[in-house]
């Protein structure tokens, strides 16, 4: 005996069910409003373009210094307000419920909240710049409208990208073809999730022509299994394995690796604690003591608790000398955002 469902009855559950998976990464968003204000993340080394002549590096609790006049009213934002703000994952997640890539593991009611968030299925979610926009709202919020001024779910309407934007003193760093070199970032908001590096050659109009497209094409190898997290320029240095992965990424085969740093359990994963180092347990076991946590408290947002940074090796392809842009894009799971720096490179024979 066949039981067939009503075809009214399964096309109103397919469409609440698109409903639900649309509506709930804008709903949670709400919820984490709070923790989207303030700074989140960015690449420190290379020196970044934000980075104004090189000054800060892997400076402990330095991640988020190097500030424009960019924001609302011509505010001062610092380097973590560059990034793109809702956007989710197009299709299915490729990263599934109880894979060990995942950052956040709360469900609701035995619902996967996190399902379209862009780690799910890392570098598919679009995004508006490889470079990062300021405010993470390039079209205004709502979209279409004019003018810049604070945004439901983080960030600030109608900030410049910085592709376009003129920069102090940007470093240019010099890799040598065939080598392996290192690249670094830093939290303040851990948001989960897990990044990439990419290359892309200057094109003849310069640094603004870099386009997504461009740094998809050349998606970097990191080299080995081992990244490491460090305190400051010649401070200490701690090893451990790292997740990564080249399974339902885009553009396909390009290899990611898992953000190691434990979020504490709970949607929000440590921001509301009374203290950092999550008390009441972490979403995943921590690679080594200590690299657990939200990055900054409630009660104190915007002032680190972390003061080290995550460092890969990566492979520096075989490429002819001449003048690159490197974008890193950390794709997270926590929210519906997408974080992008770019550094200058030359590379030489």
């Amino acid at each position: 005996h066949v039981v067939r469902m009503d075809t009214s009855v399964q096309y109103k559950t397919d469409h609440l069910s698109k409903i639900i998976d649309h509506m709930l990464p804008k709903a949670l968003l709400a919820i984490l409003l709070p923790t989207l204000a303030q700074a989140h993340g960015n690449m420190l080394k290379p020196y970044t373009w934000f980075d104004i002549g090189g000054n800060i590096g892997i400076s402990p609790g330095l991640q988020c210094k190097g500030v424009y006049p960019v924001g609302v009213g011509g505010s001062q934002q610092g380097a973590c307000m560059w990034f793109n703000n809702d956007t989710s994952i197009p299709g299915p997640p490729t990263i599934k419920q109880n894979s060990p890539l995942r950052t956040y593991y709360d469900t609701i009611n035995g619902y996967d909240v996190f399902q379209k968030m862009p780690w799910r299925a890392p570098g598919s979610a679009k995004i508006f710049s490889p470079c990062g926009i300021a405010g993470g709202n390039p079209h205004g919020c709502p979209a279409g409208s004019a003018g810049q001024h604070e945004c439901p779910g983080g960030g600030f309407s109608n900030g410049p990208d910085a592709r376009h934007y003129s920069f102090d003193r940007i470093v240019v760093s010099e890799w040598k073809a065939g080598d392996v070199v290192e690249a670094a970032w830093g939290i303040i908001a851990n948001h989960g999730g897990g990044y990439s590096y990419r290359l892309c050659k200057v094109p003849p109009g310069g640094r603004s022509e870099v386009t997504e497209e461009c740094f998809q094409k050349m998606p970097l190898e990191f080299y080995g299994d081992e990244q490491y997290v460090q305190y400051g320029e010649g401070g200490q240095r701690f090893a451990f394995k790292a997740n990564r992965t080249r399974n339902g990424t885009f553009p396909k085969g390009s290899q990611w690796t898992k953000n190691p740093i434990a979020p504490c359990k709970g949607i929000m994963g440590g921001f509301g604690d009374l203290k950092p180092g999550c008390p009441g347990g972490t979403q995943f076991p921590p690679p080594a003591p200590g690299l657990a946590g939200f990055g900054e408290l409630s009660s104190a947002p915007g002032y680190p608790t972390f003061y080290f940074s995550i460092i890969d090796k990566l492979k520096v392809p075989k490429l002819e000398p001449g003048d690159y842009v490197l974008s890193f894009r950390w794709d997270c799971e926590q929210t519906t955002q997408v974080w992008t720096a770019c550094s200058s490179i030359r590379i030489n024979a």
